[in-house]
């Protein structure tokens, strides 16, 4: 069953192969249901996440929760931001009938005034809840200080600020993500080759998770000795632009023939795949998340690591989180971590059919 789609009594009499009549007596607890029958019912009740009090607790509470999302633009339907978003929007439409409604803003992340611009605007809605994905961590301290005045509950997507009042950050374990892609770029160089981490993003000082990535990244080779030698360098290239990444790799890789690895902080390692094949350069590449153009480039080899951080899940479950709060007053994990699935050519296709 679609997870959007809300259980009904006849749902429940459907799966468990009994009348209306009986779902009934079993869910009120009145008349005679024989055992066997009982437990089809609750099976079915359990199985298709019945909750037949819930609709009634939202109706007395007599609100509307309001949710307001603040993530980066998705320049296009390929881009990484377009699936959390898909998720936020799955999750919101399960409970719209119990009073959620959503309003998405976006900003881009080559502008930090469009980060405020649009936070003032949440602001003046002043919602139940926000779900905030706090790449620029200056314009984002500045925002949730104003939502803390206000009383108004947040929670962290995809990157997370520690020590703050966030319900909750949900997405991947930053630190521990960089030290996988390490390790998975370590096994495809000879000892004596180079590496470059490529962050491409403006203003990397004001990133609030992309320096804890490289960290962990750059402590995979700490922790062992026989790698700790390894020339490591990174650059930070502030813009998209095909033309603007590609002069920015040809002035790094003329000063830096040895180079022979490159981790992609985003999920943008399409772009540098793409110049590698087109200068036919033999470099091996990792990088994040199962975005269109990093999947051609897989199946192309000119990817050889694709760590998927589960972005839609990301969304759904912090629709969840707020909702939970909001009806049940039920306090969240402070971390929720999604799994980090390592993808590869020869299952990449199996991996897109599951999710």
């Amino acid at each position: 069953m679609a997870k959007n789609k809300k259980t009904t009594i006849q749902d429940l009499a459907n799966y468990a192969n009994v009348s209306i009549g009986t779902i009934d007596r079993v869910l009120h607890n009145r008349g005679k249901v024989s055992p066997a029958k009982r437990k089809k019912v609750e099976e079915a009740i359990e199985k298709l996440d019945f909750n037949p009090n819930l609709l009634a607790r939202t109706l007395a509470l007599g609100r509307q929760f309001t949710v307001c999302s603040l993530f980066p633009e998705a320049t296009t339907s390929q881009s990484y931001w377009a699936l959390p978003k898909i998720g936020v929007d799955q999750g919101v439409e399960v409970y719209r009938d119990f009073g959620m409604d959503l309003h998405a803003y976006e900003y881009s992340l080559f502008d930090e005034s469009s980060f405020i611009k649009n936070a003032d605007a949440i602001l003046g809605k002043n919602p139940s809840g926000v779900i905030l994905a706090p790449l620029f961590e200056k314009e984002s301290l500045e925002f949730i200080a104003k939502l803390q005045e206000r009383s108004i509950p947040y929670v962290f997507i995809d990157a997370n600020i520690k020590n703050k009042e966030n319900l909750s950050y949900i997405g991947p374990d930053l630190k521990g993500s960089g030290y996988i892609a390490g390790k998975l770029l370590n096994s495809v160089l000879e000892p004596s080759d180079d590496i470059l981490i490529v962050n491409m993003v403006k203003g990397f000082e004001n990133s609030a998770h992309t320096a804890v990535v490289e960290k962990g990244f750059r402590e995979f080779f700490k922790s062992n000795a026989a790698l700790s030698n390894r020339k490591i360098d990174s650059i930070t290239i502030p813009s998209t632009l095909e033309t603007e990444v590609s002069r920015e790799l040809t002035k790094y890789y003329i000063k830096n023939p040895g180079t022979k690895g490159v981790f992609v902080t985003n999920s943008r390692a399409h772009l540098i795949s793409r110049y590698h094949a087109l200068h036919e350069l033999d470099i091996k590449v990792v990088g994040f998340d199962i975005v269109p153009g990093n999947v051609a480039e897989l199946k192309n080899g000119n990817i050889d690591y694709i760590i998927s951080q589960r972005p839609v899940f990301q969304g759904v479950t912090a629709v969840k989180t707020l909702f939970d709060f909001f009806v049940y007053k039920k306090s969240p994990a402070t971390v929720q971590y999604v799994p980090l699935d390592i993808i590869i050519k020869e299952n990449v296709d199996y991996y897109i059919n599951f999710q």
